[in-house]
């Protein structure tokens, strides 16, 4: 740009020196007074020549101008292309880890509800609350990363709900105090019992802001004590002021490095403490999410010493009944659990709208607890067809489909007037990204869900978009004793009944996707098969169909053409392994049964209870040695405990017997 602004100055001095030299010299002769008309006339053509001269040198500069602006314009271009390529491949890459790692976490959470709901042994549920309690916090940190661009831009949101105070206390308590004593560290929490019970507010960033503090204070403290206070400020018309502050005798901060506490990925002292894992995203995602609500973080330190981190934070009272001991009421609540509710929805109309029929199968078994069968639909137009003829209080619509996707569907639906405000449409999506919420809010959809659906998740959005005259509150025991709920193993059996039946027709359609280039539906189409052959367990076909997604996402023709006929050969294979079992049991060879006890350390090396379960299930169709199967028998009761480590080193020492 520097070499531009130099000729443009070129062109001006060029220009205005031969025009006032040739000025000067006219001057010159006519002040002599021997100015002919002839030499006047040759003044005005030498004038002439050297005004055009200039005009023809400025011209020529200017073009060489130009042209260098025009370059400069285009590079530019490409930085912006660059920058805008990069943010789009950030924002793939986060929706595809998103997708990766909510999908187990919302299964365990999944069947950690489940447990909750029916278990009547006391300690069982306190555990499995404990459990829910934790994962919720995991989901939330996993959130938080994957959503940093969002709470960069200002954009993340704080969702206010009515909740239990001392439950969400019992959750970060928990979580931490189990790290703190692995450490030797002692825990004070002290917790004022006046605090009312019942809040409004947001009780998922509250946690997650300080178990940030806490799970801090553990990492950088080697002896001592880790302190959380929380107190009352002061409190006046319906809300209260609460006082958080989490101090630790830890190495404590030098002042010069008290700003480095905002940078992102920054880490304090970074040599003294590398043994120390962590991303250095903490203490930034605090600071941020407290000015979100209304507060700021204080940090008082003395360098080798320790460091108190303290903030107030406004809630709304909705029941302004003394806490007490948080620990003995949330110990009341486990007493309490065979009087929980749940809605219960007979009257309600819901209509699911999903490609792929397991889905609406998992879709149809998560929603019959509530008392209602909801109707299914495999396509956009035969949604259509369904709220043609009836009137649904909800419609959840899966976004990725072939040929009319939820969108495009959603759009008929409003400009054809066949639904009102009195119907909600809720977005289904795999993809949980920064800007989903606000995307589908745009497109017209009233909310969204991610899949694999969360139960929790699923029982809000029924309780809010359906008309409340149509939810009556039942006994968690009337689940319990409802013999009509499918069990697990038959749920298993109608889902691998109809992923086999639907087999032959996906390859099918594949095939002719492939042959007829259509990127976007075959894209969608492994989409699906990915999703359902990971909910049967069938892993290599789900990751085979997920590398031809994201080739499709990539429009990566080669790959996909060099790779289709694999995953076709494979996906066919397992149309005769999911034969009807006879009532004589087939031999298992040596090395299938070694490929099965692998599949088990992989499963269960994940914390993936289904998959692993579904191992062991379909070995029970083989004849095997009598110690073998007690073996199996003792993996099976280790998997039931939920002791992955016992489960995985069981199966190691089988592998090391030879599998026999």
């Amino acid at each position: 740009m520097k070499s531009v602004y130099i000729k443009m100055i070129l062109i001006v001095t060029v220009v205005l020196f031969i025009v006032v030299g040739a000025l000067l010299a006219s001057v010159a002769v006519i002040s002599d007074g021997t100015l002919s008309r002839n030499q006047f006339i040759k003044l005005i053509v030498v004038f002439s020549i050297f005004l055009i001269f200039a005009i023809i040198v400025a011209l020529r500069i200017a073009q060489n101008v130009i042209k260098e602006i025009n370059s400069m314009n285009e590079f530019m271009q490409r930085q912006l292309d660059a920058i805008d390529s990069a943010s789009k491949a950030k924002s793939q890459f986060l929706a595809n880890m998103s997708h990766e790692i909510r999908t187990p976490i919302n299964a365990i959470l999944g069947m950690n509800e489940m447990i909750i709901r029916e278990s009547s042994d006391e300690q069982i549920v306190e555990y499995a609350t404990n459990v829910k309690q934790a994962g919720k916090a995991l989901l939330a940190q996993v959130n938080s990363v994957l959503d940093y661009s969002k709470l960069e831009e200002g954009k993340m949101e704080i969702i206010q709900v009515e909740y239990d105070l001392a439950t969400m206390i019992n959750g970060f308590v928990t979580a931490v105090t189990t790290r703190a004593k692995s450490k030797g560290l002692r825990m004070d929490v002290n917790v004022d019992t006046n605090l009312p019970t019942t809040l409004f507010g947001d009780d998922v960033r509250l946690g997650q802001v300080i178990n940030n503090l806490l799970t801090n204070a553990v990492k950088y403290t080697e002896v001592g004590v880790i302190s959380l206070n929380i107190w009352e400020e002061s409190r006046a018309d319906g809300a209260i002021d609460i006082g958080v502050s989490v101090q630790d005798t830890g190495i404590g901060i030098k002042p010069e490095d008290m700003e480095k506490l905002s940078a992102s990925f920054t880490r304090i002292e970074e040599e003294r403490n590398r043994n120390i894992e962590g991303t250095g995203l903490g203490i930034p995602i605090v600071i941020e999410i407290l000015k979100l609500m209304g507060s700021d973080l204080k940090v008082e330190s003395v360098y080798g010493q320790g460091s108190t981190f303290s903030f107030v934070i406004r809630q709304g009272i909705i029941n302004d009944e003394p806490l007490g001991d948080y620990r003995k009421r949330v110990k009341r609540s486990y007493m309490r659990r065979n009087k929980y509710t749940y809605p219960s929805m007979p009257k309600a109309n819901i209509i699911v709208v999903d490609d792929y029929e397991m889905n609406l199968v998992v879709a149809k078994n998560l929603m019959k607890v509530y008392d209602f069968i909801p109707d299914l639909a495999e396509s956009g137009p035969e949604s259509l067809s369904r709220i043609e003829e009836k009137h649904y209080d909800i419609i959840f619509m899966d976004h990725m489909m072939p040929d009319m996707d939820g969108v495009e569907t959603l759009e008929i639906l409003k400009k054809r007037q066949m639904i009102d405000e009195s119907t909600a449409v809720i977005a289904l999506t795999a993809n949980a990204i920064a800007g989903a919420k606000d995307f589908y809010i745009s497109k017209g959809f009233n909310d969204y869900l991610t899949k694999p659906i969360d139960a929790e998740a699923l029982e809000q959005v029924l309780t809010k978009y359906v008309p409340a005259e149509k939810i009556v509150k039942k006994s968690i025991s009337d689940i319990k004793n409802n013999k009509s709920l499918t069990t697990n193993d038959e749920e298993r059996k109608a889902l691998i009944k109809i992923f086999v039946s639907t087999i032959q027709e996906t390859a099918k359609n594949l095939d002719q996707l492939l042959e007829a280039e259509d990127i976007k539906n075959y894209t969608i189409k492994v989409h699906g098969l990915k999703s359902t052959a990971r909910l049967i367990g069938e892993m290599s076909i789900s990751s085979k169909a997920e590398a031809l997604e994201k080739a499709g996402n990539e429009n990566d023709w080669d790959y996909i053409k060099s790779h289709h006929k694999e995953l076709i050969r494979e996906y066919l294979s397992l149309e005769n392994s999911y034969k009807e079992v006879k009532e004589t049991k087939k031999t298992l060879n040596p090395g299938e049964l070694k490929d099965a006890i692998y599949s088990i350390i992989e499963m269960a090396s994940v914390c993936d209870y289904t998959s692993t379960e579904m191992v062991l299930d379909s070995l029970d169709e083989y004849a095997m040695p009598e110690n073998v199967e007690s073996e199996m028998k003792h993996v099976r009761e280790l998997l039931q405990k939920l002791d992955y480590e016992g489960v995985v080193e069981s199966a190691k020492k089988m592998l090391n017997n030879g599998g026999n």
